[in-house]
């Protein structure tokens, strides 16, 4: 059993995609509340594992994963092999726009306008709203996602939810995001260091 913690709701249901992906179970899930509540509460985190694993889900809002990484696991603390940090390049949206098939089909989009490699895109929240507004062929979608081009839609987090948990697929979307085929290979090792 993997407990989870994320930044914000819309963030839940592809973060418990991404542990199934990886052959575990889900636990817990805390939700931060954004990246300036998430971050403090990180060795927190890490401390628990002594007890169950938990996986952290950071996006790098487009800064070196890397670099971000060595900045938050900064401290000195005893991180155990129970817990891990994932980071996604460089959001969660990036993640969902990689399953560039199931993404096209849900959003009403067409698949030529989805980025091939979703992490280069700067901001993938940004990118995924523009599409939705402009390209999408559902009313519907464009209307809860979205307001004019690029703020979200009164229904943007149950939309993503429903995408993450129904029809998205984390294994086929990792071959397109180098961050969530090492966050689905981590997590699946996590539960032989126990």
């Amino acid at each position: 059993m993997i407990n989870i913690a994320v930044e914000g709701e819309s963030d839940r249901e592809a973060a418990k995609a991404v542990v199934r992906a990886a052959g575990q179970v889900v636990g817990k899930i805390r939700v931060a509340g954004g990246k300036t509540r998430l971050d403090p509460l990180i060795p927190k985190y890490n401390a628990a594992s002594s007890r169950e694993p938990w996986v952290v889900f950071r996006d790098s809002d487009s800064a070196c994963p890397v670099a971000l990484r060595s900045k938050l696991l900064a401290e000195e603390i005893d991180w155990r092999s129970t817990f891990s940090l994932r980071i996604a390049h460089s959001m969660t949206e990036a993640w969902l726009l990689a399953d560039r098939e199931m993404f096209a089909s849900y959003f009403a989009v067409p698949i030529a306008k989805i980025p091939t490699d979703p992490e280069l895109v700067p901001h993938a929240k940004r990118t995924l709203l523009s599409l939705v507004a402009t390209s999408s062929k559902s009313r519907d979608v464009r209307r809860d996602m979205v307001v004019g081009s690029d703020e979200t839609g009164p229904l943007f987090v149950s939309r993503i939810n429903e995408f993450a948990a129904t029809m998205w697929r984390p294994a086929v979307a990792g071959e397109s995001s180098e961050s969530l085929s090492r966050a689905i290979a981590r997590i699946a090792a996590l539960e032989s260091s126990i």
